[in-house]
């Protein structure tokens, strides 16, 4: 995961589960424990799970980063095609491809949001290039299609589910290059998505038809503004779990991103100390010239800012401001230059996480 074009390695748990007959014996508990261990020896500085409701609180982790988003469009609202040839059309992503890949990839991820660019975002490699566009049997998450114009030129690429286990075919990410309008070609690719789905496998006889596309986009892509005189309908996002064990070494890992957001602030050069108080615990940021270091602090009165118990990683990886926390929660407390401080170091702000499984 790139934080703010700091890369972090994290670890992701997968899956979690335990017979029937051995349940309520904290099997589970267990295992994430060792879990925990192997990714922190390898160096991870976080862990990361999506998962139901609740659940994996109890094992440090808290709702912390925005997953997914998309928008749903019947097949009944996708134009008709046009009498002549469709100006635009897909085609199986092949290896000669990976550098446009890349480059249009990286252009989709550096897209902004609310006047900020997405906060965390998914690292790909030429490697997992050319795992994907590779004939592999994997039932997740995608397979990559280059946009074709009628002269075979390449003007975009698109991700598709390799298998579609809904109604609907999901569209994982979709860019175009810089002189190609997304208006000009959005019509012809949710034709050409929605007769791909024809041949898509799906997970077991029970799934229906294809009904539609889903734009997995995540929050706030250009196609849902171009989308949105259709019928559709809107999922809002869920979150990620996201678990820092140590956050002094995890403030450590991402102290080039907190010293930047502090030098374009009006807090540039500042010297001070930050004590944070977690009521189990603390944290110090001490701020010198406008460089920061994190040290422990055990937490006692006298702290500049308070959040109960994982808490405060909503604001860190963006998924809440701490104005939203103080209203949500009686026990976050912060005031004066700190919370100014605070709202310079860790901005509300949209992650974009293309799923890497």
């Amino acid at each position: 995961m790139e934080y703010a074009g700091t890369y972090l390695c994290g670890g992701r748990p997968e899956i979690v589960a335990s017979y029937s007959e051995v349940r309520n014996r904290g099997y589970i508990r267990k295992i994430f424990a060792l879990i925990h261990a192997r990714s922190e020896a390898r160096g991870d500085v976080f862990q990361g799970i999506t998962g139901i409701p609740y659940y994996y609180k109890q094992f440090g982790y808290e709702y912390a980063l925005t997953l997914g988003g998309s928008i749903s469009v019947p097949a009944s609202a996708i134009p008709v095609a046009p009498m002549d040839e469709d100006p635009f059309s897909i085609r199986p992503a092949q290896y000669d491809d990976i550098m446009q890949l890349q480059m249009l990839y990286e252009r989709e991820r550096s897209r902004m949001h609310e006047r900020l660019p997405m906060l965390a975002t998914s690292r790909i490699d030429a490697s997992y290039w050319r795992w994907a566009i590779s004939g592999s049997q994997s039932h997740e998450p995608w397979k990559p299609y280059m946009i074709i114009d009628r002269m075979g030129e390449v003007v975009g690429s698109v991700g598709l589910a390799r298998v579609r286990g809904i109604d609907d075919m999901s569209m994982m990410f979709c860019n175009t290059e810089p002189h190609i309008r997304l208006a000009d070609v959005y019509a012809s690719l949710l034709r050409a998505v929605f007769a791909t789905a024809q041949h898509v496998p799906t997970w077991d006889s029970r799934t229906k038809s294809c009904t539609g596309v889903r734009l997995v986009l995540g929050v706030g892509h250009p196609f849902y503004a171009l989308v949105a005189q259709m019928p559709h309908v809107a999922h809002p996002p869920y979150a990620w779990y996201i678990r820092v064990a140590d956050l002094v070494s995890f403030m450590g890992s991402i102290s080039a991103v907190l010293e930047k957001r502090l030098s374009q602030s009006v807090y540039a050069g500042y010297t001070g100390t930050l004590l944070f108080d977690f009521y189990r615990g603390g944290l110090q940021l001490s701020i010198q010239n406008g460089r920061i270091s994190a040290q422990p602090w055990p937490g006692t009165p006298g702290a500049h800012a308070a959040y109960p118990p994982n808490v405060f990683l909503q604001q860190v990886f963006g998924i809440h401001s701490r104005q939203e926390l103080a209203q949500a929660y009686m026990d976050v407390r912060a005031n004066g230059e700190h919370a100014q401080l605070l709202d310079i170091l860790f901005p509300k702000q949209t992650s974009w996480l293309a799923p890497l499984d």
